[in-house]
Order: structure tokens, then sequence, then C-alpha cells
């Protein structure tokens, strides 16, 4: 059997292990600078209460409703969708590049056939994971891009879900390439 260390096999998997490290990085500082940001305390002022009131509350908003910048639960949400997707794509692609590094040297008592079986399977789920993390990260380009007008701290993790999109989607190709340039191997 032959064993093909790619360069670029290698290489793409780093940059995808790097892209989901930034992107956690990206997403955790954004999520701490809009925390920063949001969490002023309000500013409250005593009112008279007046019988001809209809709402007699004696506190009310200074600046009014645009100024509850600290109820922004989509921001945050969507900052920490940012973080959960990076860490999952960190985790899962460290685990698969082990795991297929580990799978490259021979074992004596398992067949060729028998190798290429066990990098086919781990090569199958580490594609749909991929593919699954690149639909996420579309979705997320999506949704991030609608909230820029609102906050300026989404840019960089637009820009880093922006690139972990083809980043995935290249890592999911080339290993369905070379596991298939594997098993044509065997064939012959």
């Amino acid at each position: 059997m032959q064993h093909t260390r790619h360069f670029r096999w290698k290489l793409i998997h780093l940059l995808s292990i790097l892209v989901h490290l930034g992107l956690v990085c990206v997403g955790s500082v954004a999520y701490v600078y809009n925390l920063g940001q949001n969490a002023r305390p309000l500013e409250w002022i005593n009112l008279e209460i007046s019988s001809a009131d209809p709402n007699p509350c004696p506190l009310t908003l200074v600046d009014g409703i645009r100024s509850w910048g600290a109820f922004d639960v989509a921001g945050r949400t969507l900052l920490m969708s940012c973080i959960f997707v990076g860490a999952l794509g960190l985790t899962i692609n460290i685990a698969t590049f082990g795991l297929l590094l580990s799978m490259e040297t021979h074992k004596v008592t398992l067949t060729e056939g028998q190798q290429h079986w066990r990098k086919q399977i781990i090569t199958v789920f580490a594609c749909v994971l991929n593919i699954f993390l690149a639909g996420a990260g579309v979705g997320m380009t999506g949704i991030l891009s609608t909230r820029i007008v609102e906050s300026k701290s989404m840019i960089m993790p637009l820009i880093w879900v922006s690139i972990q999109v083809p980043i995935a989607l290249s890592t999911a190709i080339i290993d369905a390439v070379k596991n298939y340039r594997e098993g044509q191997d065997l064939l012959d």
C-alpha cells in the first residue's frame, strides 16, 4: 500500500485547526468586549408621582429603550455560538488529524484492506462533520453580516467565519480525494 504523505493534506488540516482556534479566540474577545460595552449601569431618575399619570412608576430610563444594551441577548448568543462552533471544529479536527496520522503507520497484524477501511471510516466521519461545520459557518456568516450594523465588534468574527467555511470544505474534499486515491492503489 502506498503511503501518501502529502504536504497539502497536512497543511489543510493544520490550517483548519488554526482557523477554528482563531474563531474561538476572536469570538471570546468580541464577547468580552461586548460584555464591557453593554454592562454600563442603567441610569434611573426619580419622578413625581401624579394622579394624572396612567402609569405611576417612580423610576424610568433616562435614554429610553435604546440604552438597554445590557439586555442584548441576540448578540451575546451569536458570539457564544461562534465560540461553540470554533471549539467543536477545533476538537473534531485535532481528533481527526491525530487519528489519521496514527493510521499512517503499518500494523503487521492487519492486512492492507483492513488498514484502509479503518482510515476510510475515520475519513467519512471527518468529511461529514467538516461539511456540517461549513454549513454552520455559512449560517453564522449570514447572521453576523446582518448584525454588523448594530455592533462593529462583529466584524472580526465575521471574517474568521468567512475563512472557516472554505477551509472546512477544502479539508473535507482533500480527505475524500486522498482516501479515494489510496483505495484505488489497493485495487492495483
